[in-house]
């Protein structure tokens, strides 16, 4: 039963951390990512708390999901200003924040099995995977502060790009072994 959660979960992460867009379109969608977690989580409820508030968290994720299926690709060089810009802003915020929380709840949900089951190293590494992620979306964040540098946000978004791969394989290889001890 676990397995099976974990295994949502581990389809969940890869299609909410891997963005691959053609012509505008979300080829990964996060939304199907968020299914798969509400999935996942209501599989692990009555393994710990923390999935359950991960949960409530998750939904308003899958409706604020909706809204990155598609984005107009790029026109040109420049920072580009929308008419719906400060809707825009608004949903960016929103999605950051509850995407941190289901993302912590999750994490703290394994420690919490891991330390029912006295797995001290994967209790270790929830923690570790759980402050990479957040070091990470707190440097994406950042970012957009770079933009105004173009050289140095090219730079730095290369790095962030690479280093976003790194945990990304480091979260997946992380749950398929969840997958296996919990």
């Amino acid at each position: 039963m676990n397995k099976s959660g974990f295994n949502k979960l581990f389809l969940g992460l890869l299609f909410i951390m891997l963005s691959f867009r053609i012509q505008g379109f979300d080829i990964l969608p996060d939304i199907v990512g968020y299914l798969f977690l509400a999935s996942g989580f209501s599989t692990l409820i009555s393994s710990s708390s923390y999935f359950s508030i991960a949960a409530k968290y998750n939904i308003p994720m899958i409706i604020l999901s909706l809204f990155s299926i598609y984005q107009n690709p790029v026109q040109g060089p420049g920072i580009q200003l929308s008419p719906l810009l400060i809707f825009s802003i608004t949903i960016a915020i929103a999605s950051f924040v509850l995407n941190l929380l289901v993302i912590y709840n999750l994490f703290m949900g394994i420690k919490d099995m891991a330390e029912k089951q006295d797995q001290s190293d994967l209790m270790k590494e929830s923690d570790e995977r759980w402050k990479q992620y957040r070091l990470l979306q707190i440097a994406i964040l950042f970012s957009l502060i770079l933009i105004f540098i173009p050289v140095l946000a090219l730079v730095y978004i290369i790095v962030l790009f690479i280093l976003s791969i790194i945990l990304t394989i480091g979260i997946l290889r992380f749950l398929k072994k969840c997958s296996l001890s919990l």
